[in-house]
């Protein structure tokens, strides 16, 4: 019965282990997501940043209408005065009530 057991177990194990992904495929989804935050009057910044969910600062004062990215990844974005703003993909969201933009991280989809 152990040896059954066993047997059983080694195919199941092979699978699994060939299922997780290399290092090679977790490093091709850590890129940098390009994102552009608009202002008023045509007033525009736009960041590099990380896509494997660690958070990062927003050092630029403007007050932020809009927020678009590129690509790639969900980003979620927070505003001194409360705002949350997710963009997911290449998309573009609208800040309500434009405010600066304090902190963001994003997630490589």
């Amino acid at each position: 019965m152990k040896s059954f057991t066993i047997l059983t177990a080694l195919p199941l194990l092979a699978a699994l282990a060939s299922a997780a992904p290399t290092p090679a495929a977790v490093e091709a989804r850590q890129f940098q997501a390009q994102i552009t935050f608009f202002g008023a009057a045509g007033a525009s910044f736009s960041m590099s940043v990380p896509t494997d969910g660690s958070g990062f600062t927003i050092s630029n004062p403007l007050s932020i209408s809009s927020i678009s990215s590129e690509g790639g990844a969900s980003c979620s974005f927070f505003g001194v005065d409360g705002s949350s703003t997710t963009v997911v993909g290449a998309d573009s969201a609208v800040v309500g009530p434009p405010q600066t933009q304090t902190s963001g991280s994003c997630l490589a989809l």
